[in-house]
């Protein structure tokens, strides 16, 4: 635990009898409990002004009283100490070492949350600090010492990400007797957290003291203090006769420090340096001047040039030596961790001895341990960043060229991964789909098998490759590695940092590298970005289970460069139909909604994603690798839309329960909740300024809301329908709103007048400004698919954009790009030139209605919401279709396996061969949507079921119409043949299951029900039928007499599919919820009964399913599906075998969507899935059976 107070050394505190006075103020804010006493101290100063020294003071003084609760020294030179992530656990474990019941409310947490120290900083804070802490009675004031901030990693621009604003809105209303005491340099970033809504925090959270608003005379007399105590120290030491150094040359020093400790501290150990006389490196020393006007580092400059001049001083070998210390001691400064001496050399290709040789005349500048398994690390930043900076390092010899340093540390580290990457490095049974976390003994492997310096090359060659300067000598080499990395080594690369836990930093690395390799070798940079793909598409399973990216990845990748390239690596489990040749344009799918996405809002800081679902959720992702960040509940029903406001502080969101929600974006907290509206809220925006709310519901009024005083300002009434979309205007004096009224509406807001009505000829489902480069114009989409461009002042007709007939849902428009994106009910997406009114370009990917599309701040990629469920992140660079129009939405897969069957959304029957996946016809059978597919026993025909109201028999062999069945009111959603093909049973919402004669391809009778019917099927002697409605019921059915025989009434969520297991005893249904029930069945008997829920659901305990009778088991899943089903999609993506559980491999989300049943299915070894770009995947999974 580096990062704590214990691990450093004892005398790394303030020098005793110095910073009294800021010491004193310190413990009397810390002992002051009234309640107007701050609980955070910020200390803001220079670097080297001793900020570091006052919090190791503060640690011991608070640690002998049992007051200390933890702390943590953040460092730049290593990321564990640097990584915001690390922050939080750390903290909580050194708590739970000091308070026993904490660490007992701790351990339940992680019982119950074993991820909770890998999740996002708010879950974090709360699950792991303080709802623990509030669970100990009569808790102890205990302090939190955080220091040096400014040197913690950057997320979206700041210091630490989330973790200081975190703090700073938690804390103080948590009634706990926790105080923060944090140190940084002011810088502005940090500056910037300090502050609410653009005001200084108030007096009662912070208390601010800069160290150089502190009376100088007082700073000055301590390092006095400082420098008389340690000079006398090493005359004694030394026996050196007094006087000495002597009052002249000692106040001269003084006054040379400054304010800075650090130079102080550098005299001290040059001084005391035991390779020279301490009376010779002082007269160096005081021989050295700045003749200059002085600068704020110039005495600390001096110092350092003068150690570095000593170094080499009368050596013959100095250009020799400098050479190494540019190498070595550059290195050092510019790592992205610190490394030992042997890692350092291991990495460097140096040898150990000379390299500890150029480090022996540096030790009062750097921390060199005499255990070469130890970091070396530099004293000081500002070490560093003289080195770097060539206006403050006055001798060329020892200046270290940034560009050209980092240029070499990025040959090195691909140097040592071409040599020491492989597949499978930890020599793990990779014949099964095993997780990281189920490797035995995974630690002490990679100990073994990846030294230090090799996982560092893994996590930072990017880094160093993106600064690297232009160097001819170093060119060519960089090409030559680079060219062997990503040709032969980089899925071993992958390979390691997801078994390190860093799988992460594969994003990072790949992104860093991507200006580099497309400005120097296209070749390359296509490899780099095959990666680039391949990590975003499997992220989710190569994040848990390294050996993915061989068993999952190189199965579904397209044809790209990199397939070809690792031919070699290629799994037994295979597709057998083509591979697409390139990447679609959808870089990300996001997963995790349960129900339709209704609107996606960019943080205006970048990097974070809210979205708002019918699932009552409201969730926040990292769109830089698809991280779920967090998930915000509170509303009651559907959220239908989300905003984030103009500094990214504040998210607010409108639901189907009539409420307007205020959320802190940082922290997930309710800030306060807006009632007034009598319907569902379907807009709600914030102004430019962040002050106002403006808000639409279904009971056609617009509000207008006060952001800061949590109240009502106006209703806005007018429109006769619900409204549908609003946008401020520029200036924020205006409001536009839209509905399906078919009018769009101008409302000022200071005399809440509708200042015009524009009269549209269809509802008007979205609006967009649009700053052209002439003027803003608004943009409008209707239902019937026109886009319409009108002047902001006067509301003139411009323009208009026409695409298919399909509603269009949602615009964005950028002028970065200045194009306009459009989403429709199709689910097409789409993008428009403004000045030609032309489509450059169409995405299609959405299974589902597309609810929302927006741009990023920079107009290079496009977020778009579905009622699919998914959320996608498009290149907005690719022009032309993207994707297929016709999705395949369900698949079967005969008896005699030689091909397989599908239907499309444009109601197309297709027939493949299994074996290469070739199309053997495509017929066109439907006016809609295919919605289920059923063969025969005997292969003959294939009933297919429809949008269209009807059912269409086909014959298999070459797709010709037998017969068409009409009777149903609705969409026909499944069909089944009985087991001797005599019968069919259809089941529609218009209420209906029919059976139908297949002798006279009529009804043969109808089972009425008093809700809609999603699925019917046949029990194994086709006696009964079961049918599962929209209310959550199950209905049995007497085949012969038509009778009811029972109703199971156990889940009301709409159910998805029933069956009866082959043998007749078990009766299953699945729910829109995912959730699973299971009924045995005894004649017409049905009890509920527990399952192996982790087989078919992974939500459900054995419990929620009912108990077991004494002596009874749980149904297995052999018992419940056909025992041709060999292989299950589990509902997370994994292929599995039920039987087992054994993991197989994982599809990627472009080809699947496991809620939906009918889009996939699997018989003996053989897996087949549709998906949304109009391909059928065929994936021969025999092998694992074997």
């Amino acid at each position: 635990m580096t990062a704590s107070y214990l691990s450093r050394s004892p005398d790394s505190g303030c020098f005793r009898g110095t910073r009294k006075i800021l010491l004193d103020q310190i413990s009397t804010w810390f002992n002051e409990d009234l309640p107007q006493t701050p609980k955070i101290f910020w200390l803001s100063g220079l670097g080297g002004t001793g900020k570091t020294a006052v919090s190791h003071t503060v640690c011991a003084n608070l640690y002998s009283d049992g007051q200390l609760g933890a702390s943590f020294f953040l460092s730049r030179d290593e990321a564990d100490r640097r990584r915001v992530a690390s922050i939080i656990p750390t903290l909580a474990f050194q708590l739970a070492s000091v308070n026993s019941t904490y660490r007992r409310k701790l351990c339940d947490v992680l019982k119950e949350h074993p991820d909770a120290p890998s999740r996002a900083q708010q879950y974090q804070l709360r699950e792991l600090l303080l709802q623990p802490l509030k669970g100990v009675p009569s808790l102890p004031p205990y302090l939190i010492v955080l220091d040096a901030l400014d040197e913690c990693d950057k997320e979206r621009g700041t210091e630490g990400g989330d973790l200081i604003p975190l703090i700073l809105r938690e804390l103080p209303s948590s009634g706990l007797n926790i105080k923060v005491f944090i140190t940084s340099r002011p810088e502005r970033s940090i500056r910037d957290m300090f502050k609410v809504a653009g005001r200084e925090i108030n007096a009662h959270d912070t208390t601010v003291l800069r160290v150089h608003d502190m009376n100088q005379s007082t700073v000055k007399e301590d390092i006095a203090v400082y420098l008389a105590h340690h000079l006398q120290h090493i005359q004694v030491l030394r026996n050196i006769h007094p006087p000495w150094p002597g009052d002249e040359a000692f106040n001269d020093l003084v006054k040379r420090a400054g304010l800075f400790f650090i130079f102080a501290a550098t005299i001290v150990s040059i001084v005391a340096d035991t390779y020279y006389s301490p009376q010779s490196q002082l007269q160096r020393l005081l021989a050295s001047r700045n003749m200059q006007s002085p600068a704020l580092y110039s005495q600390v400059d001096l110092l350092y040039l003068q150690i570095l001049k000593t170094s080499v001083e009368g050596r013959a070998d100095a250009s020799e030596l400098c050479t190494r210390f540019r190498k070595v001691v550059g290195a050092i400064i510019l790592l992205q961790n610190p490394l030992s001496i042997s890692a350092l050399a291991h990495l460097l290709q140096h040898d150990e001895a000379d390299l500890e040789g150029a480090l022996t005349p540096l030790h009062s500048l750097l921390d060199v341990p005499s255990n070469h398994d130890q970091p070396v690390r530099i004293f000081h930043p500002s070490f560093r960043d003289f080195l770097l900076i060539q206006e403050r390092c006055q001798d060329a010899r020892f200046a270290v060229p940034e560009g050209r340093t980092h240029a070499q540390l990025a040959l090195y580290c691909l140097e040592i991964m071409l040599r020491h990457l492989k597949r499978n490095i930890c020599g793990v049974n990779d014949d099964v789909a095993v997780l990281n976390s189920e490797i035995p003994d995974l630690e002490s492997r990679l100990r073994n098998c990846v030294s230090p310096a090799l996982f560092y090359a893994c996590q930072h060659w990017g880094d160093h490759l993106s600064q690297s300067a232009d160097d001819t000598e170093l060119q060519k080499k960089l090409i030559e590695r680079m060219s062997e990395f990503a040709s032969t080594k980089l899925l071993y690369w992958i390979e390691v940092l997801s078994l390190k836990g860093r799988f992460p930093l594969c994003v990072n690395n790949l992104v860093a590298a991507f200006p580099w390799c497309k400005k120097v070798v296209p070749v390359i940079y296509r490899l780099i970005y095959d990666g680039y793909r391949l990590v975003l598409d499997f992220h989710n399973v190569i994040n848990v289970s390294a050996v993915q990216v061989y068993k999952s990845a190189l199965v579904f990748i397209p044809n790209c460069p990199l397939l070809r390239a690792y031919t070699h690596e290629l799994p037994t489990v295979h597709m057998t139909s083509p591979r697409t040749e390139d990447w679609d344009a959808s870089l990300l799918v996001l997963e995790g909604h349960k129900s339709s996405v209704n609107m996606v809002s960019f943080s205006p800081k970048g990097g974070r994603t809210a979205s708002a679902s019918d699932d009552g959720c409201i969730c926040v992702w990292d769109t830089s690798n698809g991280a779920q960040v967090s998930c915000l509940s509170g509303h009651v029903g559907s959220v239908k839309c989300v905003e984030y406001s103009p500094d990214a502080s504040y998210l607010v969101s409108g639901g189907s329960d009539a409420t307007i929600r205020v959320w802190d974006s940082v922290t997930g907290f309710n800030i306060f909740t807006l009632i007034g509206h009598k319907g569902s809220v379907n807009s709600a925006i914030f102004s430019g300024d962040g002050c106002k709310i403006a808000s639409g519901s279904d009971d056609n009024m617009v509000g207008l809301w006060d952001a800061t005083a949590n109240k009502q300002l106006a209703s806005l009434h007018g429109h006769s329908g619900p409204i549908t979309c609003l946008t401020f205007l520029v200036d924020n004096s205006q409001i536009l709103s839209s509905s399906t009224d078919c009018t769009i509406r101008l409302w000022d807001i200071k005399t809440k007048n509708a200042l015009k009505v524009l009269h549209c000829q269809d509802p008007v489902l979205s609006l967009s400004v649009y700053s052209s480069p002439q003027n803003p114009v608004i943009l409008s989409g209707s239902e019937n698919g026109v886009i319409t461009i009108r002047d902001v002042t006067t509301f003139e007709e411009i323009g208009q954009f026409f695409g298919s007939a399909a509603a269009v849902k949602s615009l964005s428009a950028s002028s970065q790009v200045n194009k306009v994106v459009s989403g429709s009910s199709d689910g097409t997406i789409c993008i428009w030139d403004p000045a030609s009114g032309s489509c450059v370009a169409e995405y299609r990917g959405h299974s589902g209605p597309v609810e929302c599309v927006r741009f990023t701040s920079d107009g290079m990629h496009v977020l778009s919401s579905s009622a699919d469920r998914t959320i996608r992140l498009w290149d907005a660079t690719a022009e032309g279709v993207q994707g297929s129009e016709d999705y395949i939405m369900v698949v079967q897969i005969p008896n005699h396996m030689g091909h397989i069957v599908s239907g499309s959304t444009h109601g197309k029957v297709a027939l493949w061969k299994t074996d290469d996946g070739n199309l053997v016809y495509e017929v066109d059978v439907h006016h809609d949507t295919i919605l289920s597919l059923a063969c025969t026993h005997d292969d003959k025909y294939t009933a297919s079921a429809s949008a269209d109201h009807t059912i269409c028999i086909l014959n298999t062999d070459n797709g010709s119409n037998v017969a068409v069945l009409a009777g149903h009111r609705d969409e026909v959603y499944t069909v089944q043949f009985s087991s001797d093909d005599t019968m069919l049973v259809s089941a529609s919402p218009d209420t209906q299951v029919i059976l139908w004669d297949m002798s006279t391809k009529k009804p043969r009778r109808t089972l009425a029900h008093s809700t809609g019917v999603g699925v019917a099927s046949f029990s194994p002697d086709d006696k009964l039928i079961c049918s599962g409605t929209m209310d959550g019921k199950v209905h049995i059915w007497n085949v012969e007499s038509g009778d009811r025989v029972v109703v199971l009434e156990e889940y009301p969520v709409p159910i998805l599919w029933v069956l009866f297991s082959p043998n007749g005893r078990w009766l299953t249904s699945w729910f829109e919820d995912e959730a699973v029930r299971v009924w045995k069945v005894d004649g017409t008997n049905f009890q509920i009964w527990p399952h192996d829920d982790w087989r078919l659901d992974r939500r459900l305990t054995d419990s929620s399913a009912g108990s077991a009778p004494e002596g009874e088991e749980p149904a297995k899943y052999g018992d419940i599906l056909p025992p041709d089903e060999l292989h299950y999609l589990q509902e997370d993506g994994w292929i599995t075998l039920p039987h087992t559980g054994k993991r197989i491999c994982w599809v990627p989300a472009s080809r699947r969507q496991p809620w939906l049943r009918t889009l996939w299915e699997s018989r003996r070894g053989i897996f087949a899935t549709g998906s949304q770009a109009g391909t059928i995947t065929i994936v021969d999974l025999r092998s694992t059976l074997m």
